[in-house]
């Protein structure tokens, strides 16, 4: 498979960034969709919360000061995210990038087709972790595909302390999870997609990642009666065998 190029896009013209912002300082609902000169953007504002959801998910305005710098940082170091268009204290600016990768790689199309698009995502995440990132919880659902390339989106839950191997190593753990969790035509690619990971990605996250599988061989234990259940609820559940053989299995 040819070598993919993981630089991001072009930023819009200044004119532009200038229209886009001017809409993006006013007041509007936290995701709000933006035609401007026949481009698609998405602003991005802190989310409001009451008290009693404050304490459940957490500070707003500290999730969104995290995915801020997160982009920030990606986009200085040249990482597979999209470029920020504008930003402020209150606002974020990013160009639409279609459908995400979730939902790509369940439509009715050529195995080869779904096979090559997670290649492209798990080689993504291996460059976006050899430039020293991590992500939090990456998913099909947070990459999507601009001209042939992956990149990765939302980081509300970014924190430079976790842009460790160990940091990493979850990652990669979490990506393989989602996959099998939600991407049922490709979960028999997974072995071929963690060794493009791996082509890619910083010497030692592999190994992290299989004593990370080992101390949670609980979790499959503990859920092995809910594993098959019938009921459309038990995805994630049947997922969890799927990573430990994934990482634990010597091939």
């Amino acid at each position: 498979m040819a070598e993919m190029d993981y630089r991001a896009p072009l930023s819009v013209d200044d004119e532009l960034k200038m229209l886009v912002e001017t809409r993006a300082r006013e007041a509007g609902p936290r995701v709000e969709k933006m035609q401007a000169e026949g481009k698609t953007f998405w602003i991005k504002r802190p989310e409001i919360l009451g008290l009693r959801y404050r304490l459940q998910k957490g500070d707003p305005q500290k999730a969104f000061a995290r995915e801020r710098l997160a982009y920030q940082e990606m986009n200085a170091a040249g990482a597979p995210v999209p470029q920020v268009v504008a930003d402020g204290d209150d606002f974020l600016v990013l160009p639409d990038c279609g459908p995400d990768l979730r939902a790509q790689l369940n439509q009715d199309r050529a195995a080869g087709e779904l096979r090559d698009l997670l290649m492209n995502a798990s080689g993504a995440l291996g460059a976006f972790h050899r430039l020293g990132f991590a992500h939090g919880r990456p998913s099909p659902k947070d990459m999507c595909l601009v001209e042939g390339h992956v990149l990765l989106l939302d980081f509300e839950r970014y924190m430079p302390r976790n842009n460790t191997p160990n940091g990493q190593a979850r990652d990669l753990v979490v990506f393989a999870f989602n996959v099998a969790a939600h991407s049922p035509k490709v979960r028999d690619s997974l072995n071929e997609a963690m060794r493009v990971y791996r082509d890619g990605a910083p010497v030692g996250i592999w190994p992290l990642a299989q004593r990370w599988c080992r101390r949670m061989k609980w979790a499959d234990w503990l859920t092995k009666p809910i594993q098959n259940r019938k009921d459309g609820r038990s995805k994630e559940f049947s997922a969890i065998p799927v990573v430990m053989d994934l990482f634990l299995t010597p091939r």
